[in-house]
């Protein structure tokens, strides 16, 4: 009886352990389940990452290409197959960047104003004669002896300016022109002799001469030089380099120019002969006789031409709204040089029936000839962006013309071969 309750209780103890111990196996098989399916989910998003990050890079070239921007279809990345899979057809469905076409630059219209003082150069602008010694025998003759010279370079004169630039919307090409005008201060001076005819000259001459005749006489002398310009251009033009305010445009057109001078020259000379006995002249006797004398010469010179003209001008910019400017041209004129003058000369003498009392005489000559010149300038300077759409600046300006005359003809020997002017300028600028 013991021995068999001893047996019952073993079996009810292993029947427990083995129950137990299936138990736990049990839990264990499903805790490794679940980490499979864990690592198994795990896997499977890495690879949708991979996939997804591979996409994007389809993506982006795919992008790339619609723009435009590659020349040619990316090369294939190694180990990948050029031929397209599913994935390729996901990624040209999805999404693209839109880019919008740039937007076209509107037309630009700039209009400019300036001003400036002038000074004129070049070859000497002089006027040369001769005064009467009325010491010596050019009392008697009328012929002067005393060599003289005028120095007539313009004194400080004035320039202004004003002009346009349009550049086309959406298109690197612009259409400008210019009007320029400007005159050289006017330059004058006067010399001036008198004398009395020495006694003793009069008596080596001899002939009858009464020695108690006193001559004596005085002459004045007097010029006046000026000169003025003006210019105008037409031309097209184009960016090269830079862009918005910032650029340099070459150009090409047309300029039409004319150089004016004008020279205004007089010379009044009186003789007196005075002797306290009669003497006969013209069949009547007289104790004194006066000569007057005045010729005023009026010369008008001038060049009037035109002809094919390049440039550049452009903008360097500097710190904040400040900016340097520059801009020169160049240009080959075809035209005209002429030259007027017109001489009018009066005599008179008293008593009016000595020689008829004399009289006048008005001469105009006029010569011209065709001519190239050669029309040049440069200018530079700084200016300042007040406004978006207003600078002032101030800058300094050379113009030359060569050739303007040739001097080989004494007709049109009055103005001088070479000229030009020079000064400083302020401008403004605006644009719309």
């Amino acid at each position: 009886m013991k021995k068999t309750v001893i047996s019952v209780a073993l079996g009810a103890i292993t029947l427990a352990a083995n129950g137990a111990l299936a138990g736990e196996a049990d839990d264990v098989r499903a805790r490794l389940a679940a980490l499979e399916n864990e690592n198994a989910a795990i896997r499977k998003e890495n690879a949708a990452l991979r996939e997804n990050k591979r996409l994007h890079g389809q993506n982006a070239r795919l992008k790339s290409w619609q723009a435009g921007s590659a020349a040619s279809v990316a090369a294939p990345v190694q180990g990948q197959s050029i031929k397209p899979g599913v994935f390729d057809a996901l990624a040209a469905d999805l999404p693209v960047a839109y880019k919008a076409p740039p937007i076209e630059a509107a037309g630009q219209f700039r209009i400019w104003a300036e001003g400036g003082a002038i000074w004129s150069g070049g070859d000497p602008v002089s006027r040369n004669f001769n005064l009467i010694d009325f010491t010596g025998l050019g009392a008697i003759s009328g012929i002067g002896s005393i060599p003289r010279i005028f120095d007539l370079t313009p004194k400080v004169g004035w320039e202004a300016a004003i002009g346009f630039n349009y550049r086309f919307a959406g298109s690197p090409w612009h259409i400008s022109g210019q009007f320029r005008y400007g005159k050289g201060g006017k330059t004058d001076g006067t010399a001036s002799s008198a004398g009395t005819l020495d006694p003793a000259v009069l008596a080596a001459l001899g002939g009858g001469v009464p020695v108690e005749l006193v001559v004596s006489g005085s002459q004045t002398f007097a010029t006046a030089y000026k000169e003025n310009h003006w210019l105008a251009d037409l031309a097209v033009g184009r960016d090269v380099i830079g862009q918005g305010r910032d650029v340099m445009q070459l150009k090409g057109g047309l300029r039409i120019a004319e150089f004016v001078t004008r020279s205004d020259t007089s010379s009044s000379t009186n003789i007196f002969y005075n002797s306290p006995v009669p003497f006969n002249i013209g069949g009547g006797l007289v104790n004194s006789i006066s000569i007057s004398l005045n010729d005023v010469t009026s010369t008008r010179t001038s060049f009037l031409g035109a002809g094919p003209m390049i440039g550049v001008q452009g903008s360097v910019p500097l710190t904040g709204n400040w900016s340097f400017d520059y801009l020169g041209d160049a240009a080959i004129l075809l035209g005209t040089q002429r030259s007027t003058s017109t001489v009018t000369a009066t005599a008179a003498i008293s008593p009016a029936f000595v020689l008829a009392g004399a009289g006048g005489s008005i001469t105009t000559t006029t010569a011209e000839r065709f001519s190239s010149v050669f029309s040049g300038d440069i200018q530079a300077g700084i200016s300042y962006w007040v406004h978006p759409n207003v600078k002032i600046g101030a800058s300094y300006r050379l113009d030359a013309l060569i050739n303007i005359q040739n001097q080989s003809d004494p007709a049109v020997a009055n103005i001088t071969p070479n000229r030009y002017t020079h000064g400083p300028r302020l401008i403004v600028t605006g644009q719309f």
